[in-house]
């Protein structure tokens, strides 16, 4: 998608009235974390052909996302550890969040099971690399925390995984994600006692590659290729499509390419289930 991209940045809590609360039964609350960058976190671009529509921003019934969520530099949550109505954006401390993938995956899940209300945990961080987001850091270790204390009242049920753009930038780490990855996914599983924790690892977006030099799309393509094979060798563990997908700009996915995208990912989660 080519031509400008514009920003929307919405810092307002929605409101918390209206008639929502936690489910007595922790089998009819499924939490997901939300991990890797800015492409889970959710994007503030839009592009003048596929604009922001009325209701966008509204919290979306039966989904609640946990506060809380810590910085890079800091495990130290910001804001109250606490439920409330789910809405764009999830990821409330980063001035570049907005519309992103995860409510349109709880919205398609609840189509099928509507019975259940969607815990969500915001856990990523725009830009960040890997090495930023794997065990040991402030974001891993701030994830761990709220997960936890998510699953006194749910269930957890999987985690949404979309990052590499970073990584795809250098040779080094280009060729290294796939096994961070992988280390990622069984100490995660792991530090929360749940070894077969579905993980549903996105594609990255391939509507840049005509921008991208010869190294710069080899390198691209070496992440994408690791994300391919460590969802096929790892157990419970699927790889989301993002093929025909558009973008704003070299990196991030459009709204209507969110919109899909989440669909896809709770087709795969249920495919797998």
């Amino acid at each position: 998608m080519s031509g400008p991209s514009r920003f929307l940045r919405r810092w307002r809590f929605p409101r918390l009235s209206g008639n929502w609360e936690l489910p007595a039964d922790p089998a009819r609350f499924p939490v997901f974390l939300l991990m890797g960058q800015s492409n889970m976190a959710g994007y503030g671009g839009i592009h003048p052909s596929d604009p922001w529509q009325k209701g966008d921003f509204l919290p979306v019934p039966r989904v609640l996302v946990l506060g809380g969520q810590c910085t890079l530099k800091s495990r130290r949550g910001r804001g109250w550890t606490r439920w409330r109505p789910a809405a764009h954006a999830l990821h409330l401390n980063q001035k570049s969040a907005g519309f992103g993938l995860a409510l349109p995956f709880a919205s398609r899940l609840l189509a099928e099971k509507p019975a259940l209300t969607i815990g969500l945990i915001p856990c990523a961080w725009g830009g960040a690399g890997i090495d930023q987001i794997g065990p040991g850091t402030p974001l891993y270790d701030n994830a761990i925390a709220r997960a936890r204390m998510a699953a006194h009242r749910g269930t957890l049920a999987g985690v949404l995984w979309h990052q590499g753009e970073t990584d795809a930038l250098d040779d080094s780490l280009a060729s290294s994600h796939a096994r961070k990855l992988t280390v990622l996914i069984a100490r995660l599983r792991s530090d929360l006692a749940v070894p077969e924790l579905p993980f549903l690892i996105g594609d990255l977006g391939t509507f840049g590659n005509g921008k991208r030099d010869p190294a710069a799309l080899a390198r691209h393509d070496r992440v994408r290729a690791g994300l391919r094979q460590v969802a096929a060798e790892t157990d419970h563990a699927a790889f989301v499509e993002s093929e025909g997908l558009t973008g704003v700009d070299i990196v991030h996915f459009s709204r209507s390419a969110f919109i899909e995208f989440g669909r896809r990912y709770a087709d795969t989660y249920l495919g797998l289930r």
